[in-house]
């Protein structure tokens, strides 16, 4: 009787140890898997906080669990969230932190242009096999030394599936494998799409100590050049001038030059400031130097005509009163300069000439005679010589003291 029962207990013992995942024939842990974790936490590579919380050891069912586990909600000290949050040991803590910081952010900002804050976990600690198979070598999840990850959340809220983005677009497909191959570099085993068909769908890594310490990493990496490394073109030689939206720098104009002070008044003799007053000053010099008027002579004897001369053109009042030279037209006066002064009309030659009277250059009657200067109405604007005074033929008043 006691050899049936044993018979038909046999299948319930076969039955229980599939659904605890664990095989049978391994009584107890490995003694490497309890002194790597307390390494790990001897050198400080899990600090416990308020996402890194210690939680009781796990022991069984069979060789499954590990000796000092921490429940993890977020990675690089709070700024990248697990979601859901996991059971791992600390040696895998510590270079999945490591991994987040050296190659996933990196690469995140190379190809999307922003930081990793969350990653999306399929498999933290779990008592199964390989590949979930019962009758499989036991898996590193078994032991918290192992994660999977199967999407990625950037700063402004997108997900970076693995399952989409393996053959996405160039960013999601550059990112990925840049993250696979940095993987490789810092866990003993990564398994990725295309290793077999277990992982389609996310990036398998652990910590397992292989034979002879080989490391596994599928399929092979192939990194991508990130956009920003590629090498830019050569930029043209800088312009001589300022671009246009360069800040113009300001210069203080220079101080204008002091007025010289009025001369002062000239001395007089007694007599004459008794009789006629102080004489006012001289009058400043004028700023632009002009060209003397031509000098007065009176006219020859016999040239007296009692013909009147033309009327001028019609004038406009001056603010003054008096009057002045018509308006310039707008449309005469030339983009940039300052309006010049309307030249008055000049008579043609002949017209309004009394006669007898000589017609000098531009018109303007003359009443001397001709000098034979050569230069006269040459570009030099010599357009006379001044006669030699003549004797008048008039009875002029004789002057008074004190009017010359």
């Amino acid at each position: 009787m006691a050899r049936i029962s044993l018979w038909f207990l046999l299948p319930a013992l076969l039955l229980a140890g599939l659904l605890s995942g664990c095989r049978l024939g391994l009584d107890s842990r490995d003694p490497w898997r309890a002194e790597a974790e307390e390494q790990c936490i001897a050198q400080k590579g899990v600090v416990p906080s308020a996402f890194m919380e210690p939680v009781p050891a796990i022991d069984g069912p069979g060789v499954c669990g590990m000796e000092h586990p921490f429940r993890v909600s977020a990675f690089a000290e709070g700024n990248v969230v697990l979601e859901p949050a996991g059971r791992l040991a600390c040696p895998v803590i510590r270079e999945t932190d490591l991994w987040l910081q050296d190659v996933v952010q990196p690469a995140a900002l190379a190809w999307l242009g922003q930081p990793v804050v969350a990653i999306r976990q399929m498999s933290a600690y779990s008592c199964r096999g390989m590949n979930g198979n019962p009758n499989a070598k036991i898996s590193e999840h078994a032991f918290g030394n192992a994660l999977d990850v199967g999407a990625f959340r950037t700063a402004d809220g997108r997900w970076i599936t693995v399952k989409d983005g393996w053959k996405g677009t160039p960013e999601e497909r550059g990112f990925l494998l840049q993250v696979q191959a940095g993987a490789c570099e810092r866990f003993t085993t990564v398994l990725a799409p295309g290793s077999n068909i277990f992982h389609y769908d996310h990036i398998h890594v652990d910590l397992m100590r292989h034979e002879k310490g080989r490391t596994i990493c599928k399929p092979a990496p192939r990194p991508m050049p990130a956009p920003m490394a590629v090498k830019a073109p050569p930029m043209a030689s800088a312009p001589e001038s300022p671009p246009p939206y360069a800040r113009a720098t300001y210069t203080p104009p220079a101080p204008e030059p002091a007025a010289p002070p009025p001369p002062a008044p000239v001395q007089q003799p007694p007599f004459f400031s008794t009789l006629f007053g102080p004489r006012p000053a001289p009058p400043p010099a004028p700023a632009a130097e002009e060209p003397p008027p031509p000098p007065m002579t009176s006219r020859p004897a016999g040239q007296i005509q009692s013909t009147p001369l033309p009327p001028p053109p019609a004038q406009v009042a001056g603010p003054q009163g008096g009057y002045g030279a018509p308006p310039v037209p707008a449309a005469t006066v030339p983009a940039g300069r300052p309006p010049q002064p309307y030249p008055a009309p000049q008579p043609s030659p002949g017209q309004g000439v009394p006669p007898g009277w000589q017609v000098g250059p531009q018109g303007v009657p003359m009443s001397y005679a001709p000098s034979g200067n050569p230069e006269t109405g040459s570009v030099k604007r010599k357009y006379y010589t001044a006669p030699v005074p003549q004797a008048s033929t008039l009875p002029l008043p004789k002057a008074r003291a004190g009017e010359d």
